[in-house]
């Protein structure tokens, strides 16, 4: 499914942590590798304690030792280094994915450093923005290190739209090919303004309610579970209520839950809407793996 994957760097080790996933993910699907370095325009000195790379030919060098680790590994890699230095990391990120024909975009969460509001994966939603391709954001351990890549549940975040279903082929492809079962969770909100009067003044009404729409979400659910079960495939279901973000995480930090597949509408920037969404809410919360999908609205 995914046949050419994007890993940008910039040359902190931090960064790298998303190697793991890029070998895992290249060798069991025959991917080829293009290692990215932007070259930023007013960089800073250091990024997450290392040296920032600035110079293009140090920026060229660097990804040698990386691309001969892949290569032993049989993955085809590629190397390119944008020399012109830019303001717009992320835009640039993208226009490379298209320009390459990549359909993955790796990077690590913290992969940039400069502006404190592109942590916590806002970097991944505005190269979402700009792009179509899918981002899988890494998320490097307290130490700096790289995790191992091997998730026993591929989590899937649903909402009864066919929007939110954009994240299920994929979703099902690497639940098959690492071996995992899939996971398909729904969150009933409790916490509304729109139902705050209602649960104040008719208590039990409101509770009913609830429970209706925990049984329509687990019949959804389970339709959906039936259609994508396959022999050497499991897939269960579950119905949370609360707060979406929160319960999502909290689901997306269970034993063995080692990657989240959701489909987001990848708005970027410091605006509110995006701020407030659930997406960004699961990114600032879990420290699983996440590939954020562009949703497909009709």
């Amino acid at each position: 499914m995914f046949t050419h994957l994007l890993v940008p760097l910039d040359g902190s080790r931090m960064a790298e942590t998303a190697l793991p996933m890029v070998e895992r993910l290249a060798m069991i699907d025959g991917a080829s590798v293009t290692l990215l370095h932007v070259i930023e325009r007013g960089a800073p000195a250091t990024v997450h304690g290392d040296r920032h790379l600035k110079a293009v030919g140090e920026a060229n060098a660097y990804p040698d030792g990386i691309a001969t680790g892949l290569r032993a590994l049989g993955i085809p890699v590629a190397q390119h280094t944008h020399e012109v230095p830019q303001g717009n990391v992320a835009r640039s990120i993208a226009d490379h994915a298209e320009e390459e024909h990549a359909d993955l975009i790796v990077l690590c969460t913290h992969g940039h450093s400069r502006v404190k509001e592109l942590m916590y994966g806002s970097i991944a939603q505005q190269v979402l923005h700009y792009g179509s391709a899918p981002v899988l954001l890494a998320r490097p351990v307290e130490n700096g290190t790289a995790p191992p890549f091997a998730p026993r549940t591929v989590l899937v975040p649903l909402d009864a739209t066919a929007a939110a279903e954009t994240a299920l082929v994929p979703a099902r492809f690497l639940a098959h090919a690492l071996q995992a079962c899939m996971h398909l969770v729904m969150v009933i909100r409790t916490a509304d303004r729109e139902r705050r009067p209602a649960a104040t003044l008719l208590p039990r009404a409101s509770q009913a309610l609830l429970d209706m729409e925990a049984q329509d979400a687990l019949e959804y659910l389970d339709r959906l579970a039936a259609s994508l079960r396959a022999p050497d495939l499991q897939v269960t279901t579950e119905v949370r209520r609360g707060d979406a973000a929160a319960a999502l995480a909290d689901e997306a930090e269970e034993p063995g839950v080692g990657l989240v597949v959701v489909a987001t509408h990848g708005r970027s920037g410091l605006q509110a809407v995006w701020a407030a969404s659930v997406s960004a809410g699961l990114l600032a919360r879990t420290t699983a793996p996440v590939l954020l999908m562009r949703r497909i609205e009709a």
